[in-house]
């Protein structure tokens, strides 16, 4: 299956090398963790049900699934046109606030253009 990033995937990437780069001051680890992360993420075109329902796991409905690359969580979504990973994000912060904030925002911009 072909696998897509989100915007907002690209963003957490992009952030996760910054941080580890510019913040702690680490090239290498930032360019270690990034490579890793899109390693493990690349496993999900031949196994798209590599990682677990976020649903079974919380009791919310949802469609994501998570796989878990180090400290990172893969968050993505099974879809026709092939494998989307909608956020990438630190396994040690809050990390179910923003996947369920990341479902809701259509909603919320859907009133907001009315």
């Amino acid at each position: 299956m072909k696998l897509y990033y989100s915007s907002q995937a690209r963003t957490d990437l992009r952030e996760i090398r910054d941080y580890i780069f510019e913040i702690l001051q680490n090239p290498t680890a930032a360019k270690n963790v990034t490579s890793k992360i899109l390693k493990s993420a690349g496993l999900l075109g031949e196994q798209p049900k590599l990682g677990f329902s976020v649903a079974d796991k919380t009791g919310r409905e949802t469609d994501v699934l998570c796989m878990f690359s180090g400290n990172y969580g893969v968050f993505y979504k099974i879809t026709p046109k092939g494998i989307l990973v909608v956020r990438i994000l630190d396994a040690r912060t809050d990390y179910m606030k923003y996947v369920f904030a990341e479902e809701k925002e259509p909603e919320a911009n859907s009133r907001t253009k009315e």
